[in-house]
C-alpha cells in the first residue's frame, strides 16, 4: 500500500515510522498543531499515548494495536508484529477474512469523533429518521 510516492514502511521499521505513514494516509499530518489530539479523540487512544508512539518512546500494547487498526482501517495482525507482540511468521499463518467486519456503533462514533452521549443520541435519531424515510419511499416505488 502506498501514500502518494511513499511506500508503507517495512515490518522491521520503527513503529513510529509506520504510524506517521498511516496517519498521513488518513489525512492526519502528525506534525500539524492539534492533529495528535484530534486523532486521539477520534480513536479513543489517549493523546499522551499517541505522542509517545510518534516519538518512539514506547511500543503500543495489544489493546492500542487493536484501537489503531480500527481507527486507521488496517489489519491488526501486522500491527501486533510491528509492535513486537508476535513474530513475523504469524502473518503467514493468518487466515484470510471472508468479509470485513463492520465496526460496532461505539467504534463508529469514536472514529467519527462523536464522544458526547447527547450528540450520539442526536446522530441515532437522525439515522433512524433517514432510514425510516428511505423505507417509506422504497415502499411507494
Amino acid at each position: 500500500m502506498t501514500h502518494g510516492s511513499h511506500p508503507e514502511p517495512p515490518l522491521t521499521a520503527p513503529f513510529s515510522d509506520w504510524l506517521r505513514w498511516a496517519l498521513l494516509r488518513k489525512n492526519y499530518d502528525p506534525d500539524e498543531r492539534g492533529v495528535q489530539r484530534r486523532f486521539a479523540d477520534a480513536s479513543g487512544i489517549p493523546v499522551a499515548t499517541v505522542s509517545r508512539l510518534l516519538r518512539d518512546k514506547s511500543a503500543p500494547d495489544v489493546g492500542t494495536c487493536y484501537a489503531l487498526g480500527v481507527a486507521l482501517g488496517v489489519r491488526v495482525m501486522p500491527l501486533l508484529v510491528r509492535a513486537g507482540h508476535l513474530p513475523a511468521e504469524a502473518l503467514e499463518a493468518e487466515p484470510s477474512p471472508t468479509r470485513p467486519s463492520l465496526p460496532t456503533e461505539d467504534e463508529a462514533f469514536t472514529v467519527l469523533g462523536v464522544t458526547d452521549e447527547t450528540d450520539r443520541d442526536a446522530v441515532r435519531t437522525m439515522i433512524h429518521a433517514l432510514t425510516a424515510k428511505s423505507r417509506r419511499e422504497g415502499d411507494q416505488s
